[in-house]
Order: C-alpha cells, then sequence, then structure tokens
C-alpha cells in the first residue's frame, strides 16, 4: 500500500506538467510579483511619493524663483488694442524663508521624510500582501493535486475490495449485502476522485491568474519534502521583534510621528509667530527685446522679521484648538498602545497555533504509515475471508482522512510560519 501510495501521488500530476520546471514556494511568488499589477501600481505609488519628496526638500531648502512678463493691450488711456515690446515689463524675483518658530524650513524638510517612510511602508505592505496571496494560491493547488492522488489510492483499494467480495460472493463466503455495501462504496470513491478533480481544476485556473497563464495551463508544484525543523517553543524575544519590525507597527508609530509633528506645528501656530525672510527682485530684464536695464534700487533685496500675534476672543478661541490638538495626540498615543497590546498577543497565539499544528502533523504522518500498513495487512485476510467487511471499511475511512489530514497539515504549517514571519516583519518574498 505504502509503494502504491507513493505512485498514485505521482500519477496525480498530469504528465504535460511534470515534464515543466516545477513552481517551488519561493519561485512562485517571485513570478507572482513580477506579474502582478497591484505591485506595478504600487511601485508608481512610491515612485509619485520620491518625486514628491525631493520636490519637498528643493522646495523647503532652497529659494522660489518667479519670472513676470507682463504687457497691457488695452486701457483708458490708448483705447488702440496693441502689442508694444518696449511696453512690457518683466522681473525675477526670490524669495526665501530662513526660519519660522511654527513652520520652519527644517520641519518641512521633518514632514516630507515622515511622508516618504510611509509610502515606502506602504510599498513594503503592498508587497506582503502579495506574497502571502501567492502562497495561499501555491498550497490551494499543491493540496489539491495530492488529494487527487489520495483519491486514486483509495479507489484502487476500493475496488480490490469490491473485486475481492464479488470472488468471494461466488464462493458463498461473502453476503449479497457486503457485495452491495462495498459496490456504493466504489462507487462514493469514484465521486471523491472526481470532486478531487475539479478541486484540482479551480485551483489550478486561480494558480494561473496571479503568473497571467493561461487557466487551463497545466502546473507542477513542490514543496521541500524535509519537513521544517523549528525548535519549540518559539521564542520570546520574537515579541520585541515584531513590536520592532511589523511594518504595520513601523507605520503606526511613523503617522503618530507624523501627528507629533503637525500637533507641535498648530499648536506653536496660535503663539505669537516669529519668522525671517530673505527676498530679491529685479525688473527690466531686457528679455525678447523688451526693455531692460537697472538704477537705485534695482535689483532690490531684503531681510526682515516679522511677529505675528494671533487671538481670538481673549484668546479663548487660541486655547481651546490648543486642547483640541492635544486631545487628538492622546488619541493617537492611544491607538498605538492598543495595537501594542493586540500585537503582542497575536505574536503570543501564532506561536502557541504553530506548536499545535507541529505535533497535529507528527501525529497524523504517524497515523498515515499505520493505516497504510494495516491496510495492507486487511486487504491480504480480506482477499483470503479472513479480515472482516467492516473493519477493511473502517481502515479504508481512515487512511482517507488520516491521509488528507496529513497534506492539510502540511500546508496549514507551511502558511502559519509564513503568517508568523509577517508578523515579525520579515520579508517573505526573499
Amino acid at each position: 500500500m505504502t509503494k502504491l501510495l507513493a505512485a498514485v501521488l505521482f500519477l496525480a500530476v498530469p504528465a504535460s506538467a511534470v515534464s515543466a520546471e516545477p513552481f517551488s514556494p519561493k519561485s512562485y511568488i517571485k513570478t507572482v510579483l513580477d506579474a502582478s499589477p497591484t505591485m506595478r501600481q504600487a511601485e508608481q505609488t512610491f515612485k509619485q511619493a520620491e518625486y514628491s519628496y525631493k520636490s519637498a526638500v528643493l522646495d523647503a531648502a532652497l529659494p522660489s524663483f518667479t519670472l513676470n512678463l507682463s504687457d497691457t493691450f488695452y486701457d483708458n488711456l490708448d483705447r488702440n488694442l496693441r502689442f508694444k515690446r518696449d511696453e512690457v515689463s518683466s522681473s525675477l524675483s526670490a524669495s526665501w524663508n530662513l526660519y519660522d518658530s511654527a513652520s520652519s524650513p527644517l520641519h518641512k524638510l521633518k514632514v516630507a521624510k515622515k511622508d516618504f517612510e510611509s509610502a515606502r511602508l506602504v510599498f513594503l505592505t503592498v508587497k506582503q500582501n502579495e506574497a502571502v496571496k501567492a502562497l495561499g494560491r501555491f498550497y490551494a493547488l499543491y493540496s489539491a493535486q495530492r488529494r487527487i492522488g489520495t483519491a486514486k489510492m483509495n479507489l484502487a483499494s476500493r475496488e480490490r475490495q469490491y473485486k475481492d467480495t464479488n470472488e468471494q460472493f461466488q464462493s458463498g463466503t461473502r453476503s449479497h449485502i457486503e457485495v452491495t455495501q462495498s459496490e456504493g462504496d466504489k462507487l462514493a470513491s469514484e465521486l471523491s476522485l472526481a470532486q478531487a478533480e475539479t478541486a484540482e481544476r479551480k485551483a489550478l485556473m486561480a494558480f494561473n491568474e496571479l503568473i497571467n497563464a493561461e487557466p487551463e495551463a497545466q502546473q507542477a508544484v513542490e514543496i521541500s519534502t524535509k519537513s521544517a525543523e523549528i525548535k519549540l517553543p518559539l521564542p520570546k524575544e520574537d515579541v520585541a521583534k515584531a513590536l520592532e519590525n511589523n511594518l504595520g507597527m513601523r507605520q503606526q508609530r511613523l503617522s503618530l510621528e507624523k501627528t507629533r509633528l503637525s500637533n507641535r506645528s498648530g499648536v506653536l501656530s496660535k503663539y505669537p509667530r516669529f519668522r525671517v525672510d530673505a527676498a530679491w527682485r529685479k525688473s527690466a530684464l531686457g528679455l525678447l527685446g523688451t526693455p531692460g536695464g537697472s538704477g537705485p534700487g534695482n535689483p532690490a533685496y531684503s531681510l526682515g522679521a516679522s511677529l505675528n500675534l494671533p487671538f481670538g476672543f481673549l484668546g479663548a478661541q487660541n486655547y481651546l484648538e490648543v486642547k483640541s490638538l492635544e486631545a487628538a495626540l492622546s488619541s493617537a498615543e492611544l491607538e498605538l498602545e492598543n495595537s501594542v497590546r493586540a500585537l503582542k498577543t497575536s505574536v503570543l497565539s501564532a506561536q502557541k497555533d504553530i506548536e499545535l499544528q507541529v505535533k497535529s502533523r507528527q501525529l497524523l504522518e504517524f497515523q498515515v504509515k499505520a493505516q497504510s500498513e494495516t491496510i495492507d495487512n486487511l486487504l491480504s485476510e480480506y482477499s483470503m475471508g479472513g479480515a472482516s467487511f467492516l473493519q477493511l471499511d473502517s481502515s479504508q475511512t481512515k487512511l482517507l482522512d488520516s491521509s488528507n489530514g496529513q497534506i492539510t497539515a502540511a500546508n496549514d504549517l507551511d502558511l502559519a510560519l509564513a503568517n508568523y514571519k509577517v508578523l515579525l516583519g520579515e520579508k517573505i518574498w526573499e
């Protein structure tokens, strides 16, 4: 039976797929990421954020320049529609905020950097989500193909049982009821195989969708036959690692930092605001044949300071607005605190689930091996009229359930480990 199981599992994958280079989880994830429109869209969004960041850096760190050309085509002094070069005025001006107690250039640079870092985390999160989705599709197909193997194995066993029952009925050692029951079990196994093949077709189409392949193009998938070596219990230090590296947590901390920056700027804007600005302006540039020249005050330049004292009615409005900003900041801090608690629980719960899945996988491996040996013995005894119909039927059902359970357990453990890495902020596509 063990040899039969191995042979049937191999035959479960179509011949056209076996000849092709099989996908591993890593190679499939890479192919999916390369083909994903969502990833291409995320890359464009990230590039947009990068350009915005560079623009903000230049805007905050360098003066802003304005070139102006103007002419009057018609006025009350000369009512003829006209255009005369000697009437065109031109100027070039530059302004530069050197200091602002509420929103200095340094503040703008910090905000721009936080926005860029936030966009990068969004990009990584999208990539992580796409990788997780790809891994789910991969194991769905892997499970479906392997379940065809267990269904064929079960059908082969039921057909042998049905043949032996018929032969023994002819010799008078089995009843007609047993023949009928055996035939029913065989037909049920045929239906199970058809259901497994249908599930494999659907899983294959979902698999191909993510790599832009034809829906029914045959694919071969494989995973390492070596069980993942997991040292139990998983380290408690992983909680601290998750708090530091989890993408969602990093995004939330960054959001809080941005809130603090905007809060500080908002609060300072309600108090006396001190600014230092530099300006430069030159007119009559002489561009394109227009009047040009220079004289006293051209170019003009200045360095000035201003003090602005905003206040509402007796300062009450300013006080209330500051309190509103403080409440918004406190709310963001409490939200982060709540997320920290939830992440700790998620990591520890995931550890317990993985420990349980490891034990379940070990048990199912033992059960499949034990049930396969039992079936081999029972089929031999049954063919000689020894074992009872109920014994063989029960063992065949247990073997089918254990085999399917073993497939599910292997997949669930690998997916649980991948999701655990996501909690820890590790890149599962690498």
